[in-house]
């Protein structure tokens, strides 16, 4: 091998230590330094170790900690069943009065995800807070878990001049707990200068078989109805239609064959076309 053989040689050794074995290295050693230190400092998303950050974690853990348990109460198989955690947790809740509300307003959606008519008395006492948050949290909370007897007090909301994202979550909660008691405060918010506010008071009538807020539900399902609200996008349009549609689909709805024709004839997206053709095929 004569002398320009072993330069050109070595120049490709150089290139190859340069441009591929030192960064090839470099990425190993970072893939693991960053798989130690996840290892290192992976905390297990159980209930009650989660409850034990909230008791005892600092300001930031408590909140963080409440936040994760929200969520992971979203899986039913998650859900702990025994006394224990149901007891901690109103204790927990007892406590964050005075704490981030955060930690308040979470725990409150966590009581919520787990569907435990245990918890509507507690979350009763939230009805009174003093931040927003929190109060939403707990209106959203007794419609989900199915708190009949907390429907004075959310239908003394709708009907009040409270903040109207309040009023809205009372509105929701209603309509999952489907008390007839709630009718003629419905009926009367069907009229409400708050466009929300109308359109979940006909959805929520709807769910009650009350059809008195028919023809809002109507122009809920056209596309060009929207154009009058211009803060409403795209994806939140795709949103509401698939809502109400699923929404008569369940209740089995015999009055929106023309709306519904015409989305599965000519709206723009697909999934929406794919439900109206079904609920068509199906019950007209």
């Amino acid at each position: 091998m004569n002398n320009a053989d072993i330069n050109n040689s070595s120049k490709v050794y150089a290139l190859f230590y340069s441009f591929f074995l030192i960064p090839l290295m470099i990425t190993i050693f970072g893939f693991l330094f960053f798989y130690l230190f996840k290892i290192l400092t992976y905390e297990k998303q159980d209930p009650y170790h989660l409850l034990n950050n909230i008791n005892s974690g600092s300001q930031t853990k408590r909140w963080q900690s409440a936040y994760e348990l929200s969520n992971l109460m979203s899986d039913e198989s998650k859900i702990p069943t025994d006394q224990l955690f149901t007891s901690q947790m109103i204790s927990m809740y007892e406590k964050s009065i005075h704490d981030d509300p955060r930690v308040r307003t979470y725990l409150a959606l966590a009581m919520g995800q787990t569907r435990n008519t245990l918890f509507c008395d507690i979350l009763k006492v939230g009805f009174n807070d003093s931040n927003l948050e929190n109060r939403i949290a707990v209106i959203k909370s007794t419609g989900m878990i199915g708190c009949v007897d907390c429907i004075s007090s959310l239908n003394a909301i709708v009907d009040s001049k409270k903040d109207n994202q309040e009023r809205l979550a009372a509105i929701i909660s209603i309509g999952m707990l489907g008390d007839s008691d709630s009718e003629d405060i419905l009926l009367k918010s069907l009229n409400d200068e708050e466009a929300n506010i109308r359109w979940d008071s006909a959805i929520s009538l709807l769910k009650m078989n009350n059809y008195a807020g028919i023809e809002t539900i109507k122009k809920l399902l056209q596309r060009d109805y929207y154009e009058n609200f211009p803060e409403v996008d795209g994806n939140e349009i795709d949103r509401a239609i698939l809502t109400v549609m699923a929404l008569i689909d369940k209740n089995n709805s015999v009055y929106f064959e023309n709306e519904l024709s015409l989305l599965a004839d000519l709206d723009k997206n697909i999934k929406i076309r794919e439900f109206a053709l079904r609920i068509v095929t199906e019950y007209y």
